[in-house]
């Protein structure tokens, strides 16, 4: 089996560990984006740019999301969900960990794709926890991988505590309404030390 165990964490706070993994995550080549809607039919793209992290010798992957760095295209937005929604004084950052077999990755091939279905996944946000699911796609690179998920995770604010920033959102710009389930979808490339 690819993974002899997989959790994918959604946390808050910075990175631990990230310098003694042995592949580093490459900002530049990484992304991840999340999709909001309001007045039912408008959707908006937004994404974070900056990322870091790495996948250490256990296998253990971290990506840390520095949430002050929210790029929704508008400036005035990108403020609002700092400070009404995301809550960046307290919750300045949130990470993804996902745990994977170390040989298998170390094995990997360039080219050689996997895929895991209904990955068991642990997401941590705004100091809640809950438990979902995940489908990812692990690529192996000419000097590292790219772990992408295969299908958008749906996170619902409302599982989160995050329901009052979205009303926070909605009333300020007096619309009708903002969707409180947003489809996050994510590339992580990991560059080998």
């Amino acid at each position: 089996m690819f993974m002899r165990k997989t959790t994918l964490a959604l946390t808050i706070g910075l990175l631990a560990g990230a310098a003694t993994a042995d592949w580093t995550l490459n900002n530049d080549e990484s992304s991840l984006y999340y999709l909001t809607t309001k007045n039912i039919h408008i959707t908006e793209m937004n994404t974070f740019n900056q990322l870091s992290g790495g996948i250490g010798a256990d296998g253990a992957a971290n990506v840390s999301i520095d949430l002050t760095s929210v790029d929704t295209v508008v400036e005035i937005r990108d403020e609002r969900m700092r400070e009404m929604f995301f809550n960046t004084d307290q919750f300045p950052a949130a990470t993804i960990s996902v745990t994977f077999d170390p040989a298998v990755l170390e094995g990997m091939e360039p080219g050689a794709r996997m895929v895991m279905e209904d990955v068991a996944t642990e997401l941590t946000l705004h100091g809640t926890t809950r438990e979902i699911g995940a489908s990812l796609v692990v690529v192996g690179l000419q000097n590292g991988v790219q772990v992408s998920s295969l299908k958008p995770i749906v996170v619902r604010a409302d599982d989160f505590g995050l329901a009052s920033g979205v009303e926070a959102l909605r009333a300020i710009v007096n619309l009708d309404n903002i969707t409180n389930n947003a489809p996050v979808s994510f590339t992580f490339v990991f560059d080998k030390d």
